[in-house]
């Protein structure tokens, strides 16, 4: 067994579930299954093991990301797919996951705020010049802006209290950011085969 990487692994699960800060390194040595002193010979501390998963967590969507990319020239159904993806992921997102990492983890969310800015930011300006070259998106659309604002948009979701109280599953919120960002780029075709391919992202 690749001790190092069931670590990992297991760890982004509980976090996922439960939040980082209520995940104690004993409830992550009880769920893989090891002693606490053989956990410690794989990660210094909770900080550094945080940051790993952390690591571990944004190489792979970027991967993930570029593969989906890379398997349609259709640029809506690129962003569907997409969006099946983020979903399957963050599913059981748990809120104060990306509360604990804002407040104790600032290099983890500066890793995240750089990922956003460079990677994500560059592939909706990808996905955006394929929509108006295959004619599914406007064509007078400033990709530029349009861009950033969607970037905007990510901040906002990704800020907690903005919905707290109002017993708002992230998941929901996600799929509106999604379809206001679609409905707002979209021409008649495009809004067509939307139409016609977003039962799996409602359901």
């Amino acid at each position: 067994m690749d001790v190092k990487g069931e670590i990992v692994r297991k760890s982004q699960d509980l976090f996922m579930r439960y939040g980082i800060k209520s995940v104690s390194m004993d409830d992550i040595a009880q769920e893989v299954g090891i002693s606490k002193k053989t956990l410690y010979q794989h990660v210094e501390d909770k900080r550094q093991l945080v940051t790993e998963v952390f690591e571990s967590h944004i190489k792979n969507d970027e991967s993930a990301c570029c593969t989906i990319m890379d398997q349609t020239a259709n640029p809506i159904q690129q962003l569907l797919d997409l969006a099946q993806h983020i979903i399957s992921r963050f599913r059981h997102l748990n809120p104060s996951t990306l509360y604990d990492i804002q407040k104790y983890y600032p290099r983890c969310w500066k890793m995240f705020t750089n990922h956003k800015n460079e990677f994500i930011y560059q592939q909706i300006i990808d996905n955006l010049h394929l929509g108006i070259k295959t004619g599914l998106y406007r064509s007078e659309l400033n990709v530029a802006i349009v861009a950033k604002l969607y970037i905007s948009l990510i901040d906002l979701v990704t800020k907690p209290e903005q919905f707290q109280g109002d017993k708002i599953e992230y998941l929901d919120v996600y799929k509106q950011l999604f379809d206001y960002h679609l409905n707002a780029i979209m021409s008649d075709q495009g809004r067509s085969y939307f139409n016609q391919h977003k039962e799996a992202l409602i359901n």
